[in-house]
């Protein structure tokens, strides 16, 4: 039986006496990028209005990325220990409320420590790769978590575009609303359509203990790297993109936002192909491929760059092969490091999302303080040439280390 069709045969849709259905961890994860995307087309209209510079505003995105990797380093051993779905609905109880606290201010400070608050969202995918190895066998895994990444991005894909329509016909507190209202459908989806799926007789270990057992382990370093660094050449993007698209290009918000989607359209691609093909392939082959098409993308915008008119679509149409190729590396280097030790999942989980966040977070401010002294796409190309190159030299010592065995 397939992988998919294990976990399936499983789970029912809002039924609490059963694993979570795919679906189900699918939105809580896409909540969580969502709330990362949606308000990219927002941020200069963020620092008119709170009355900041636009430097001041990249703390907006640095701020965010390294509270979501306080939160993950610490969502994950705690649902090791006292469970996945309490601390699902603890999570997204915090999201919801730091929200609302968002809408209510207008402080920048005061909004920006809750929208840190907000990073609690984060047990949307943390906890949602966990299930997924608590309930399918290790050669699986890979399968079914590009399935879930594969559905869950539907919705960060068109969450630039929808924050870009919102804030051109109403205004960017009405993002701050829908992600209020994703929150509380979040919490219903939780509490009706999920039990407990962390085994009895786990988390007897010391958290100092389980993290000692992962940092001390190589294989899950490489898998760390390969993902830390192919998410922070999408952090970077995300940093640098969206001043490119308005001060280089001169696009409005809305534009802004279904360019940024061909990205999200390839990351679609890559999820459905490693769902399809992950346990024939092998997912370490798939991350070596994927460094590969990933890294085809920039050279792409460097040729067309240096020897013709650069315009939006020379600079996004590229993108395409940069979200295909994270596409394939992503879900597979998640099921390699929640496979590592199955015991420790969660613990696995958060820690990996802890590290490349710092990674992610670390690149988005050298690319943010970049692009705010050179507003040019090629400083942007070349940061998204080095972090894939990096992801492609640790796939390729994974893989002449293990031979090209399957996870």
């Amino acid at each position: 039986m397939s992988g998919k069709n294990l976990y399936m045969s499983q789970s029912r849709f809002f039924d609490a006496s059963s694993p979570p259905h795919i679906s189900t961890l699918a939105i809580l994860a896409g909540v969580s990028a969502m709330n990362m995307s949606i308000f990219l087309p927002s941020l200069p209209s963020m620092a008119r209005d709170f009355e900041v510079d636009y430097g001041t505003m990249q703390i907006f995105i640095s701020g965010y990325f390294l509270s979501l990797a306080f939160f993950q380093l610490i969502i994950g051993p705690v649902s090791d220990r006292i469970g996945r779905k309490p601390t699902m609905i603890m999570a997204f109880l915090l999201f919801t409320f730091s929200t609302l606290m968002c809408e209510l201010t207008s402080n920048f400070y005061i909004f920006l420590f809750f929208r840190m608050l907000q990073a609690g969202v984060a047990a949307g995918f943390v906890i949602g790769r966990a299930i997924i190895r608590d309930i399918v066998p290790m050669e699986h895994a890979a399968s079914m978590i590009g399935y879930v990444t594969m559905a869950m991005t539907i919705m960060p894909m068109f969450a630039p575009a929808i924050g870009g329509i919102i804030e051109e016909q109403l205004h960017w507190q009405y993002s701050v609303r829908l992600m209020y209202i994703m929150g509380i459908i979040s919490v219903i989806l939780i509490w009706f359509d999920q039990t407990e799926t962390l085994k009895k007789g786990k988390g007897k270990s010391s958290l100092i203990s389980d993290y000692s057992q992962l940092l001390f382990n190589k294989k899950f370093w490489c898998y760390i790297i390969i993902m830390g660094f192919c998410v922070g050449s999408y952090f970077s993007f995300l940093t640098g993109a969206p001043v490119i698209s308005e001060e280089y290009f001169y696009l409005e918000p809305s534009v802004q936002g279904y360019l940024f989607a061909i990205m999200g359209l390839g990351f679609f691609a890559g999820n459905f192909l490693t769902g399809r093909y992950a346990v024939k392939i092998g997912p370490n082959k798939f991350m070596l491929w994927g460094c590969y098409v990933a890294l085809l993308g920039p050279l792409i915008q460097v040729g067309i760059f240096v020897s013709a008119y650069f315009g939006p679509l020379s600079f996004f149409i590229p993108m395409l092969l940069v979200g295909l190729g994270q596409g394939l590396i992503v879900p597979n280097a998640a099921a390699g490091v929640v496979s590592v030790d199955p015991k420790l999942a969660g613990s696995a989980s958060g820690l990996a999302a802890t590290i490349q966040i710092l990674i992610g977070g670390f690149l988005a401010l050298i690319t943010g303080y970049i692009i705010s002294k050179l507003v040019s796409p090629l400083p942007l190309i070349i940061i998204l040439i080095i972090t894939i190159l990096v992801s492609l030299l640790f796939s390729y010592t994974l893989i002449k280390s293990e031979g090209l065995k399957k996870v």
